[in-house]
């Protein structure tokens, strides 16, 4: 699966499959299919709607992490207050640093796109990146 193929996969809420992904089921395939990282767990259990389940679920994943700068690979942690409302995937096109996100839960309906490290980072109070 190339980053062109991640790019065609339908925003499904709650979907962790090629055939459709939420932000974190974007993440988890991208981490596999092209950094070569392990799955992270599922979470399927975990509505992305359900801001303080999400956030609880993304603050268990990461003890399994170092915080990080934003290198691709690593994933971004998006937090509005303090509840984290978003993730996606730092990657690199063309030697530039990029994000790979879909619909963050709640908001948009544009599926996968990059958008620019800063330009992702304005949307939020805080972002934090987490590498294995």
């Amino acid at each position: 699966m190339t980053l062109n193929d991640l790019l065609k996969v339908p925003y499904v809420a709650n979907g962790r499959l090629p055939t459709g992904a939420d932000c974190y089921g974007l993440v988890r395939l991208a981490r596999v299919h092209l950094f070569g990282k392990p799955w992270m767990p599922e979470h399927g259990a975990v509505e992305g709607g359900n801001k303080r389940a999400m956030t609880e679920a993304m603050l268990a994943e990461s003890r399994n992490y170092r915080e990080c700068q934003p290198v691709p690979g690593a994933w971004a942690a998006a937090f509005r207050g303090r509840l984290c409302t978003h993730i996606a995937i730092v990657v690199e096109v063309d030697g530039r640093r990029m994000i790979l996100e879909t619909d963050e839960p709640g908001k948009g309906k544009h599926g996968p796109r990059l958008v620019g490290v800063r330009q992702f980072e304005s949307r939020f109070l805080r972002v934090v990146y987490y590498d294995d």
